[in-house]
């Protein structure tokens, strides 16, 4: 089951990072085109663009007041990936950090996957203060 999950995040991400650079905006469309390359959970992925649909504002909004100027797009989608599914499940919030982190180090340098972990714990800390104020 965590290689399942692993997948839809990975997938999840290519998704959302692609749409800016393709014409392949359709969740269903790339859902089929890539359903025989590794097994993934449908229903997660669904749900983690969901989430991502729902929450785009509050997205950019928490991952443009951290150091934005200093991170790349891949750092950007793969942000907006993690706090997708965070607001999902602020519960698992040790476990998906280090999911992200494991899925960073395949797009990312060593510096910038320190960097990346940086980010999403500020990100999480400055999301857990507003929302307790």
């Amino acid at each position: 089951m965590h290689k399942i999950n692993r997948n839809s995040r990975l997938f999840f991400f290519q998704f959302i990072f692609q749409r800016d650079y393709s014409d392949e905006s359709n969740l269903d469309g790339f859902i089929s085109s890539n359903l025989k390359k590794k097994p993934f959970n449908k229903k997660k992925l669904k749900q983690l663009y969901e989430s991502y649909s729902n929450n785009l504002d509050l997205i950019k909004k928490a991952c443009k007041e951290s150091d934005s100027e200093k991170y790349n797009k891949v750092s950007t989608y793969l942000l907006y990936s993690f706090f997708s599914e965070y607001l999902l499940s602020p519960n698992l919030k040790k476990v998906l950090i280090n999911e992200y982190i494991d899925i960073s180090k395949d797009f990312l340098t060593k510096q910038e996957v320190s960097f990346f972990n940086h980010l999403i714990d500020k990100i999480v800390k400055k999301y857990l203060e507003k929302k307790l104020k």
